[in-house]
């Protein structure tokens, strides 16, 4: 085999397996939002959005993202929903305790920063709690 079939080789192969080693990087944050009807006639409403200061990396290994968020936070839940309820305590709109806090969950950083930054955008009506010292799968 020369030279230029050896090259073709290695980059094909190169080229094959790059997909897989992205595989196991995952990108999640969570989000929770409360809302207060004010008038709804009108759609006025207040927005509460409780989110993550970050969006968070994870390598799942062989798992699909959604599969290891999920296993992962399952063991941390309590030390999840606290933060998330403590916040939501101080909120009027926030009335019912939560009970689960699903992640959101990318595999694709990009596509995990554009989400994460349009949750946290702030616009009329809409007002932005982060919450710090959230356990980290």
């Amino acid at each position: 085999m020369n030279r230029r079939h050896l090259r073709l080789l290695l980059t094909t192969l190169l080229l094959g397996f790059a997909p897989l080693a992205q595989a196991a990087d995952c990108y999640y944050y969570w989000v929770h939002q409360c809302l207060n009807v004010i008038d709804a006639s009108q759609r006025k409403i207040e927005q509460f959005v409780l989110i993550s200061p970050a969006v968070n990396y994870l390598n799942s290994g062989d798992k699909q993202c959604t599969d290891a968020v999920s296993e992962r936070q399952q063991q941390l839940q309590e030390a999840l929903l606290a933060p998330f309820n403590k916040a939501a305590s101080k909120i009027e709109a926030c009335d019912t305790p939560l009970t689960d806090i699903p992640a959101r969950v990318y595999d694709n950083p990009q596509k995990a920063t554009w989400h994460y930054s349009r949750s946290r955008r702030e616009s009329p009506g809409k007002t932005i709690v982060p919450l710090a010292d959230l356990p980290a799968l």
